[in-house]
């Protein structure tokens, strides 16, 4: 039985925002053992090519286009393409992608609206208008890889560790950015939404790396000891780069995610410094962390790395997409349990981040105010575990208000909590039970009854979804296995601590759906585009699934999009117009990375979809349905609501109908791989 728990919970942590991450060959180390097989070994059955592959396509790739007009697919489809250690396609399809014929619109109307809508996707009526145009992209985590607190071996043991093509972080996350921008030059963008884990492992170097990505400038995601790998500038992961940053004049913000502020996504840092740092506690926690495979990250600030790929052994620079060889992607099991404990130089700039100071580094006019961070910092040090400061309202258009949640968990895990303070808080000598500015649950009640006097629409956003909301964090299963060391416990108390009333997933989604305000819930941590129309009751809907039931105006759509890191690398539009008649609807609109042929940028996607053609079933994970990807999503308008958009000075012409289908300029170069 305890090992059977100990197993659910390392589903529970390692299965969280970025589980595709795990190797899931469905044989050990991806089929065959380091040793040499001398037996016969049936051959494994080639793949075909994919039915819905357009061999005669010709596409125009160097092109800046969304999905509509093209995408990107692999000629022999999302199938796991390794078997019993052999490949079942030709060596140079495993990373590579081709130019296919785009996606367009299509339409969801699951929301009760009181009839059914005929609209036709692409051609609105004439009366429609553009509320709100954004651009919405998540999970970029930008990581320090020659950080004590990355553990690539704990990829063997459930945790998603690792990423061979990490080091190119920003190279994809610029990339996506100049795309945007080009579209940005035919229609200026009314906003940009992070929704969240901007960063791997809260460290405060990752945070200057992802301002400087959003504010544009120089930059390199390098610490410690300099790896200037290839020698010279403009020539591997670790030279400056110039980032060009969110148009100028365009408002951005972020919502804190499980890896803005746990270490690994999921390691409370205050947790992995007291542990670290006490040598009881270390050698009472050692025969659970064997038992279950794992190793307890280290401190970033230190030296010592407990599973460290020197930078010229890592995927990124030993994998050639012209002479593929699988041998030099390290998707086994068994070469990253093997890695070894290896000194590295300390710095500094890896100091561990709470939510307070995450935050801090986004307080201005589409951000926390100052004061949101004085409230983090007044019951940081009663509650080390309150995510007070995280959540915060902006008014971002015409009736039209950004409510941004902070659903963590601080507590540790990778999924979200959603609680009250705990029991006894006081703050000035008042209770914070009930109190908007430090019980999340009190603030939320109160910005939704605020949005209905004030007569405007709510878009939420959070990192994690309804469906990731969970009652108690993952690492508190652990309890019962280190009650035998009172220092320990001690440690696992302040940390990870019991949550106080915490909000169910079906509560929390009915919370939103009967106050008549919000129209949709933006978030990302599963990187996977996903769309669902949550009902009245608290219920959700797939594609397939049917009409709501319910009163007109009651239900939101909630919107899941893919992470920026992981394949396939992508944001996506959405626009709110008034169709008019006391309808709305939302446009969303998928955006690939356009990337210069023999750029980094395109290596490092290469490495991305190799790795996942080499380790997972399904590898479309973050591709969704299409039924998740180019919609049209109507919605009653909030009472109210309507009257305010129809004297408001609006677009007559809409992005998703015009500028959003068309080309807007040819794929930004950036720095090309050396020969």
């Amino acid at each position: 039985m305890r090992t059977l728990i100990i197993l659910s919970l390392l589903v529970a942590v390692g299965c969280g925002d970025d589980d595709m991450m795990t190797p899931d060959t469905g044989v050990d180390d991806a089929g065959v053992d380091d040793a040499d097989v001398d037996a016969y070994v049936e051959p494994v059955e080639p793949l075909p090519v994919d039915p819905d592959f357009d061999e005669d396509y010709a596409g125009e790739p160097t092109l800046v286009v969304t999905t509509l007009r093209e995408t990107y697919q692999p000629r022999y489809g999302y199938h796991l393409y390794v078997e019993r250690g052999m490949s079942r396609v030709p060596p140079n399809e495993f990373g590579r992608l081709h130019p296919q014929p785009g996606e367009p619109h299509t339409l969801r109307d699951q929301l009760p609206l009181g009839a059914s809508v005929s609209w036709t996707p692409g051609a609105l009526p004439e009366a429609a208008r553009s509320v709100h145009y954004a651009f919405v992209f998540g999970d970029p985590q930008y990581v320090d890889q020659d950080s004590p607190a990355l553990m690539p071996k704990n990829n063997a043991g459930g945790l998603p560790a690792y990423r061979p093509w990490a080091e190119m972080a920003p190279h994809l996350g610029d990339a996506l950015m100049r795309n945007v921008r080009a579209f940005h030059e035919r229609r200026p963008l009314d906003y940009v939404y992070v929704v969240g884990d901007a960063i791997e492992n809260a460290q405060q170097n990752e945070l200057e790396w992802f301002t400087t990505f959003m504010n544009g400038g120089v930059m390199s995601t390098d610490s410690g000891e300099r790896n200037d790998v290839v020698p010279g500038p403009n020539n591997d992961p670790y030279d400056p780069i110039v980032m060009a940053g969110v148009p100028s004049g365009v408002p951005w913000l972020n919502v804190a995610g499980n890896h803005d502020i746990l270490v690994n996504g999921n390691f409370p840092p205050g947790l992995i410094v007291d542990v670290n740092g006490d040598d009881e506690a270390l050698e009472a926690l050692a025969p659970l962390l064997s038992l279950v495979g794992l190793t307890l990250p280290g401190v970033g600030t230190g030296t010592l790395h407990r599973g460290w790929l020197p930078p010229e052994q890592r995927a990124i620079f030993t994998v050639d997409p012209d002479a593929f060889d699988l041998d030099l992607l390290p998707y086994r099991r068994s070469a990253l349990a093997r890695l070894p404990e290896t000194e590295v130089v300390a710095d500094a700039s890896r100091e561990f981040l709470d939510v307070c100071t995450y935050m801090a580094a986004f307080v201005g006019p589409s951000g926390p105010s100052a004061e949101d961070i004085t409230r983090c910092e007044a019951i940081r040090d009663q509650d080390p575990t309150s995510p007070a400061g995280g959540w915060y309202t902006v008014d971002a258009g015409p009736a039209l208000r950004v409510l941004a949640l902070a659903l963590g968990p601080v507590e540790g895990g990778a999924e979200g909590i959603l609680a009250r303070p705990f029991v006894g808080c006081m703050v000035g000598g008042e209770p914070c039970h009930g109190d908007p500015r430090y019980d999340q649950i009190a603030f939320i009640e109160a910005e939704l009854a605020r949005a209905a006097e004030d007569e405007v629409a709510l878009l939420v956003v959070s990192h994690q979804a309804s469906e990731d909301l969970v009652v108690e964090p993952a690492l508190a299963m652990f309890r019962s296995f280190i009650e035998s060391s009172p220092v320990l416990v001690d440690i696992w108390e302040r940390w990870v601590p019991t949550p106080n009333e915490p909000v169910t997933t079906t509560a929390f989604r009915t919370l939103l759906a009967e106050s008549g305000v919000v129209i949709a819930h933006l978030a990302g941590h599963n990187h996977r585009h996903q769309v669902r129309a949550i009902c009245g009751d608290g219920s959700a809907r797939e594609a397939t699934q049917g009409r709501c039931a319910g009163a007109p105006g009651s239900g939101y759509w909630e919107i899941t999009t893919s992470g920026v890191i992981d394949f396939p690398h992508q944001g996506r539009f959405v626009e709110i117009v008034d169709v008019g008649e006391g309808l709305g609807a939302l446009y969303l609109t998928a955006l690939d990375p356009r990337v210069a042929p023999g750029s980094m940028t395109e290596r490092a996607r290469f490495v991305s979809r190799a790795w996942v053609a080499a380790t997972r079933e399904t590898g479309d994970y973050g591709r969704g349905l299409a039924s998740d990807r180019n919609l049209l999503l109507p919605f009653v308008i909030p009472a109210g609501v309507a009257a305010k958009w129809a004297e408001a000075d609006l677009a007559d012409a809409l992005a998703s109908e015009t500028v959003l289908t068309e080309p807007a300029g040819t794929a930004p170069m950036h720095p090309i791989w050396p020969d």
